[in-house]
């Protein structure tokens, strides 16, 4: 299936900038010199692990979100993330649409995620919902779960294409001071191999970071509490 993120908020379709001050950050605090790089829908036994190789090569920090469920099947790989100087956040349990669930859903969800990430020693603060689809009932049960919200400025969409040049030149249209980044360290939910495509395009994001006189860091870096 192909992934196809979208924002949604209080019910309607809502540009990424128009969501509620509060309710959902999509990038950190102004004046920012940092940029947050992202990976989500992870563990995945084979990407991420490749991906740390590289963030380690080029000295770049990130924030990954995984899914609590794959969590569950790799657990190892959470404590290799931190072991090697990044942050973890969660993604949710499950990786379905959440236009079209109620709310009791959408609790349950972020309350089992909370769950297994505990029981690898993360109490997260941020919470990505899949799809980027932040309805009003994911907002409020966020919230309700001492969660923030964060979607992102500046995507790869690796699923797309199997060009790492495109994916490079993507980020760098919308990378400034700030940003928040979007990549994968799974194909579970998009393309067949789509995170060797944003592997690949790691080296020119890195030099677009740092010609921008930019540093890469975790989220609670960007965005201190």
């Amino acid at each position: 299936m192909q992934y196809v993120p979208s924002t949604v908020a209080l019910g309607q379709w809502t540009p990424l900038r128009a969501l509620p001050g509060g309710l959902c950050r999509w990038r950190g605090r102004r004046g920012a010199d940092a940029v947050a790089l992202t990976f989500d829908d992870g563990p995945h036994p084979e990407a991420t692990p490749a991906v740390l190789d590289e963030l380690d090569r080029l000295g770049l920090r990130a924030t990954f979100f995984p899914l609590a469920s794959a969590v569950e099947a790799h657990p190892g790989l959470v404590h290799e993330i931190l072991g090697r100087g990044h942050e973890v956040e969660t993604h949710g349990h499950r990786h379905l649409h959440h236009l079209g669930k109620g709310p009791r859903w959408v609790a349950h969800d972020i309350r089992s995620a909370i769950e297994v990430m505990g029981s690898v020693g993360v109490r997260p603060r941020w919470y990505r919902p899949s799809y980027g689809q932040a309805t009003a009932a994911t907002l409020v049960a966020a919230r309700a779960a001492g969660l923030e919200t964060v979607l992102w400025s500046s995507w790869g969409r690796e699923w797309a294409t199997e060009r790492p040049d495109e994916v490079a030149a993507r980020i760098a249209r919308r990378l400034g001071p700030a940003s928040i980044v979007l990549l994968h360290d799974s194909d579970a939910f998009g393309s067949p191999g789509m995170w060797r495509v944003g592997l690949a395009a790691l080296p020119a994001i890195a030099e677009v970071i740092a010609r921008r006189g930019l540093r890469a860091v975790t989220l609670d870096e960007l965005v201190p509490a």
